[in-house]
């Protein structure tokens, strides 16, 4: 503080590092904004000014997706989050820890520090977004089976239609209305035989189904024998389990129903023949070119799906597990592992988040920030456990991340530890030097008052 050197510190804190939120919004139909390759920065945080004012928090990257949207860890292939609702978000990259002013360092034995903890870094994270629809119900079938008509008859949807194959190259959704309520519907690419092991677009098509609660196989029975159709889709299904998401629901337990397409090719007597060769589910005859049997199939996608949603009902309200990079209190957990070979002998490696951040904070060409650090270790008890593990004079002592660890050789000569640092400034490693210089020169005042009698 100016004209009062020893009147204590005065350095405020650096703000936080802005983080990296992917949030899920409703009103985001795919991922086509975020190009591949797509850079996301947050803002630094403001560096400490003096008087004791803080900086400014950076502000955060909020990057949007649609609500269906699958965050991975493109490196390790960990799922991060499933956004499958309305504003949820998972931080994808944290900010890093603002710095510590010397104000914040003060205290009886140390009024003025000459040093400051350095601010962390942000976290990078190379992410994969995959966009999975969530639908209430599914057409699944043959590529050219129908579905696309289908969709459009049933629906507000105007999918592509044609009489070629792989006619959907991309999934279609939309709303039908059924009386007063309403579902979603989705048209997927055909599937064929291989499609669980990738065969034409298959497993595109598999993944968008995972999460979809009924099933409703489209099958056009003028080119197809119905019922070995049916049996053949239903294999390709069964194939798929593997990669189904954990806690998923296998395909063969959910609601189905089987639609006959293009009945008006066909008189009543082939559809009662159709229909009756299905004996465990439903089977039905609809013509999206006339609308026969239309509405009639509305009503009964709309039953199939209230009764999957009411099995979900249990599990309506729970909150469900994003990232577990949320912020949250740094753990105080470390570990220490003795390494030994034949050229560099014995080490002791002390690892752990918090001895991570420790060691980003210091300033290793002041004294007296180091001595900070050491003190810091001895409160964590890292001296305690390098003790117990039998560490001896001179052994290679190395803290932090193995790729780039300071290393140290033990000295146990020197005093550290929380009741060294509650005891007077000659013990404590770190103190201000400055203090004990003036501790030795400041007169008392009885000798003020001893100088005063005489004078």
């Amino acid at each position: 503080m100016k004209g009062k050197p020893f009147a204590g510190a005065s350095g405020g804190n650096g703000g936080d590092g802005g983080s990296v939120i992917i949030r899920a919004v409703s009103n985001l139909a795919d991922l086509s904004s975020i190009k591949p390759g797509f850079l996301a920065k947050a803002h630094p945080g403001e560096c400490g000014k003096g008087s004791m004012h803080s900086g400014t928090k950076g502000e955060d990257c909020v990057l949007k997706v649609p609500v269906g949207t699958v965050v991975t860890d493109s490196s390790t292939g960990e799922v991060l989050a499933d956004l499958s609702s309305e504003g949820q978000e998972v931080v994808a990259a944290k900010g890093g820890r603002g710095g510590k002013g010397n104000f914040a360092l003060s205290s009886p034995s140390r009024r003025a520090p000459g040093f400051a903890l350095k601010g962390t870094r942000g976290e990078e994270r190379d992410v994969t977004l995959e966009l999975k629809i969530s639908a209430s119900c599914a057409l699944i079938g043959l590529p050219n089976a129908g579905k696309s008509s289908l969709l459009a008859a049933l629906s507000n949807a105007r999918p592509q239609v044609g009489d070629w194959e792989f006619t959907t190259l991309s999934p279609n959704l939309g709303a039908v209305k059924a009386g007063e309520s309403s579902f979603t519907l989705e048209d997927v690419p055909g599937l064929i035989a291989g499609a669980a092991l990738g065969k034409g677009l298959g497993l595109e098509f598999l993944r968008h189904i995972e999460r979809i609660p009924v099933l409703a196989f489209v099958i056009d029975p003028m080119r197809e024998d119905p019922l070995s159709t049916y049996k053949s889709l239903e294999k390709e299904l069964e194939s798929y389990v593997g990669r189904l998401p954990e806690g998923a629901k296998p395909f063969s337990q959910r609601p189905r129903i089987v639609i006959l397409s293009k009945a008006d090719l066909y008189g009543e007597e082939d559809l009662a023949a159709f229909e009756g060769e299905f004996k465990n589910v439903e089977a039905v005859g609809v013509s999206a070119s006339t609308h026969e049997g239309v509405r009639e199939l509305k009503f009964a996608l709309l039953d199939l799906v209230e009764e999957a949603h009411s099995e979900r009902k249990p599990e309506e309200g729970q909150t469900p597990t994003l990232n577990p990079l949320k912020p949250g209190r740094l753990s105080k957990d470390f570990s220490v592992a003795i390494r030994s070979d034949s050229e560099e002998g014995i080490r002791y490696e002390v690892d752990g988040e918090i001895i991570r951040i420790f060691i980003e904070q210091t300033d290793f060409s002041n004294d007296e920030a180091v001595g900070y650090l050491s003190d810091r270790l001895a409160a964590l008890g890292v001296e305690d456990l390098l003790v117990k593990a039998g560490i001896k004079p001179g052994d290679e002592v190395r803290l932090g991340n193995p790729a780039d660890a300071v290393a140290f050789s033990w000295n146990p000569s020197l005093t550290a530890g929380k009741k060294h640092m509650r005891a007077s400034a000659s013990f404590a490693r770190g103190a201000d030097e400055r203090l004990e210089t003036l501790s030795r020169t400041r007169r008392t005042n009885r000798q003020r008052r001893s100088e005063h009698k005489r004078g």
